[in-house]
């Protein structure tokens, strides 16, 4: 992997990264909220990247309440916060960098949170991309794109006296007050010097470029072709958008040749939290992967945790929950290491290799590198901890690797390894269980969908097919083993469970109820997974009104009693220091030591 030269940073609670340049004009990313920030995020830091490269000092960062910072959505004052954190971290980027001028480029309402930051903070120019003109514009979004999302049967409603659910995010009642009150097309100071604005093909950002000429500031305007392509969601992020190259351009106008950049300080940053204190490790080939050790300040015996990536999603995880997992376990006194596999979040790419790749081999020596970097801090065994392609590698690493003595499984998607697809493809060629399809067969538009070869239709049948020709193979696998003693198939998942069992690796795997991921869970062990409720040290469990990534609060902490269910349950006789990596268990043990599978499932 290639060295990052970026820096993890704190300030007032705020965690960022500074990129480090020669310029003498600095650039504060202010990112947008909740499931679009996820969407985003890899790409935001490849534009963070591209500014260096240009010579422009970058911090990007996560406000207070959000991502790796302190707080929560549902503290006071969040508005005033999120500027507020804005203003620190133009503070810092001044300090750290000694940049003379400071340019804030948002995005959706980032846009909106820079321009209210931008006098107190000093800013010369903005740059705004698919701005919100008020608070209320973006709530009037939020709310309608909340209420159009799908939601498991059971969940409470979208919007409601709790305030907006949105992607695993709330909006509280008292912020969405704050913001209602944020109307930018009032303002009678121009907010900057200079201000650049791209907007959406259907955005109302014409109003905000006139009012902010009449203030006096230069504007210029540019469409936003790539909004739609770039915000969609994290199934199908894109790592590229050309406006971030106009952007670039723009803020590098009239600014004098970069010299040599500071040295950032290369002390290890510590985040302070009530009872526990985190800090961003480095680690891996190259140091290039990278996570987020929690630690107790109280520690028990008790294994440590490794919270792995869910498909795509960057290390805080689907709303937060990585996080707020994390730092659940400290205050019980276990420690956790959240973090980024390769080609994800903000971890290095991977040689050879796109980003956003999941279901990756590979991935296995990263999350070891993970492991290794907990036994660093005193922390020999763990329990690894997965959502979908997440809970592949969890299997995976476990089989392995001695130190994992747990697993905690959410809606594995795949149970096995390749060369990795993205999130979109796994998504795609997702089969529900056969009993899904079959009350369907009585239908006339189904049998006409099949007839004409309909796209959806074909993948089901061709997924159903394979899934039939898999359980034969493996099958013959097993019962040529009952008779000589080898022979299974090797990627026979019942093998493999039984394999760490018989190692005591204890096992929590949890289902969505009606989540399409049980369909490859039928094709490995039988509707409902039968063959696996009866194997030793496994616990399988579902989740009643939860979606496939627990995107709901009552399915994430449902999961998260479940899950110091298994800790307990593994207790104090599994936290010695093991030396080392394991070699990995030998042919016939459970390896599952396969190419890319042909079963299907979401990431």
């Amino acid at each position: 992997m290639t060295p990052d030269p970026s820096t993890p940073v704190l300030f007032e609670g705020c965690f960022g990264w500074l990129h480090p340049a020669g310029g003498c004009r600095g650039v504060v990313l202010c990112a947008p909220y909740g499931g679009e920030a996820l969407a985003t995020h890899r790409a935001w830091r490849r534009f963070a990247e591209a500014l260096a490269a240009a010579g422009l000092p970058v911090l990007r960062f996560d406000y207070p309440g959000t991502g790796n910072s302190v707080g929560g959505e549902g503290d006071p004052a969040r508005l005033d916060s999120w500027i507020g954190g804005i203003r620190a971290a133009v503070d810092h980027l001044r300090t750290a960098t000694g940049v003379e001028e400071v340019a804030l480029v948002g995005l959706r309402l980032g846009a909106l949170l820079a321009v209210a930051a931008a006098r107190a903070a000093g800013a010369d120019s903005l740059a705004l991309l698919a701005p919100f003109p008020s608070g209320r514009a973006f709530l009037q979004e939020l709310r309608a794109v909340a209420l159009l999302a799908e939601r498991p049967a059971g969940a409470p409603p979208a919007v409601g006296p709790s305030g907006i659910d949105s992607a695993g995010f709330r909006l509280t009642p008292e912020t969405a007050e704050a913001l209602r009150a944020l109307d930018l097309t009032r303002m009678t100071e121009a907010p900057a010097r200079r201000v650049l604005i791209l907007d959406r093909p259907e955005g109302r950002a014409a109003a905000l470029a006139e009012r902010f000429r009449a203030l006096g500031a230069a504007v210029e305007e540019a469409p936003f072709s790539d909004h739609a392509r770039l915000m969609t969601s994290v199934q199908h992020a894109v790592l590229d958008c050309p406006a971030f190259a106009r952007v670039a351009a723009w803020l590098a106008q009239g600014m004098a040749p970069a010299e040599p950049g500071r040295v950032a300080d290369a002390s290890t940053p510590r985040l302070g939290l009530a009872g526990a204190v985190e800090r961003p490790l480095r680690f891996g080939p190259g140091a290039g992967l990278f996570g987020i050790l929690c630690e107790p300040a109280a520690a028990a015996e008790r294994p440590a945790v490794l919270l792995l990536n869910s498909g795509a999603t960057p290390h805080t995880g689907t709303g937060r929950m990585s996080v707020r997992l994390a730092r659940r376990l400290a205050a019980r006194g276990i420690a956790s290491l959240r973090m980024d596999l390769g080609g994800l979040g903000d971890s290095a790419s991977k040689p050879g290799r796109r980003d956003g790749l999941i279901y990756c081999r590979d991935m296995v020596e990263d999350a070891q590198a993970g492991l290794d970097a907990l036994a660093a801090a005193g922390h020999g065994a763990a329990v690894a901890v997965g959502l979908c392609a997440g809970a592949a590698v969890a299997l995976h690493v476990a089989l392995a690797d001695p130190r994992v003595v747990g697993l905690a499984l959410v809606n594995p998607g795949r149970f096995v390894l390749g060369d990795g697809v993205t999130q979109e493809e796994a998504i795609g060629s997702a089969v529900k269980p056969a009993a899904a399809y079959l009350t369907r067969l009585t239908e006339p538009a189904v049998w006409r969908a099949i007839l004409r070869q309909d796209r959806k239709a074909s993948r089901v049948a061709r997924g159903l097919s394979e899934r039939a020709a898999r359980r034969l193979r493996i099958g013959a696998g097993r019962l040529r083993a009952g008779l000589t003693g080898r022979g299974y198939a090797r990627d026979d998942v019942l093998h493999a469970f039984q394999a760490l069992s018989d190692r005591g690796v204890r096992t929590l795997m949890v289902h969505s109820e009606g989540d399409v991921t049980l369909g490859e869970l039928e094709s490995q062990a039988g509707a409902g997974g039968g063959r696996l409720r009866r194997m030793g040290g496994l616990l399988m469990e579902r989740l009643a009104g939860a979606d496939h990534s627990l995107m709901e609060r009552a399915a994430r902490e449902r999961f998260a009693d479940l899950l110091d269910d298994l800790l307990d349950r593994i207790g104090t006789g599994a936290t010695g220091t093991v030396r080392g990596k394991g070699p990995g268990p030998p042919e016939g043990t459970g390896a599952l030591r396969v190419n890319h599978a042909t079963g299907s499932s979401p990431a």
